[in-house]
């Protein structure tokens, strides 16, 4: 999202032009005429496996003349596009991946792909926002795509509980308190095995790890864990992030988690 918000600004500038335009209408993603058979970014979701490369493809239409078009591929973790929007909780691995690809467009029609490959380490669900505007600097509302990240290549966590609640049934970050003693139930596999696997509380803003618990793995392909999560009574309040790490029989390792609130 850094990168999305600094170029905000940038990509609006495109649109200061000059006066007495009687342009006002945004252009639009419209009809497809050619490679019709790949994913557009009208679809609710997008599957895509890691260690794949994709190609999302649309048309862009305007009643004068087209100006850029934008993509910005990022994790959808952590935030909101749109207010009141509800936000599924996802386990995201590898979500430093990012891309952003600004292109100028010409005439009244023009149709493009945005191709990325998928890292192997990524798993979970990302944001693709397109964002359209036309040579008059009228602007498109932004149109956002989810792309779902599968992964067969890296261990998995799955959560069942924690502190007594399903994770999907969160609105918002979970809040702990000092002090207290949280149960976090769950699974982790891998169809390779498991060579270790552990979960840390790290306070987010030195990296400090406050607690942490191995799990007994043995190298079976799926274990259940159910951890007593200690928050030092003698902490500090503010964000927090538990962390699940994981390694294969093969060395191939993952990090994921959530973020909390220690008040």
């Amino acid at each position: 999202m850094k990168i999305y918000n600094a170029l905000v600004a940038a990509f609006a500038a495109f649109g200061m032009v000059s006066c007495g335009t009687t342009d006002t209408e945004p252009p639009t993603i419209c009809e497809a005429e050619n490679l019709t058979g790949l994913p557009s970014v009208l679809f609710d979701e997008i599957e895509v496996d890691a260690g794949t490369s994709v190609s999302v493809h649309d048309a862009f239409c305007d009643d004068t003349e087209l100006g850029e078009v934008r993509w910005d591929l990022h994790s959808a973790e952590g935030h909101e596009h749109e207010e009141g929007e509800e936000e599924e909780f996802v386990l995201n691995s590898g979500t430093d991946w990012a891309l952003l690809e600004t292109r100028v467009l010409a005439g009244t029609k023009a149709e493009e792909a945005f191709t990325f490959d998928v890292p192997l380490e990524a798993r979970g669900v990302w944001d693709l926002v397109v964002s359209l505007v036309d040579a008059e600097g009228n602007a498109a509302s932004d149109v956002i795509a989810l792309v779902h990240v599968e992964n067969d290549h890296i261990p998995a966590f799955t959560l069942q509980t924690v502190d007594g609640a399903d994770p999907a049934s969160w609105e918002g970050e979970p809040v702990w308190s000092l002090g207290s003693q949280v149960t976090v139930e769950g699974t982790v596999g891998d169809s390779d095995g498991l060579s270790e696997a552990e979960l840390l509380l790290i306070r987010e803003s030195d990296e400090t790890v406050v607690w942490s618990e191995s799990i007994t793995t043995s190298g079976d392909t799926l274990v259940a864990f159910s951890v007593q999560v200690l928050v030092p009574a003698d902490g500090q309040a503010g964000e927090y992030h538990f962390e699940m790490e994981a390694t294969d029989g093969t060395g191939v390792g993952m990090h994921t988690g959530f973020h909390v609130e220690v008040e």
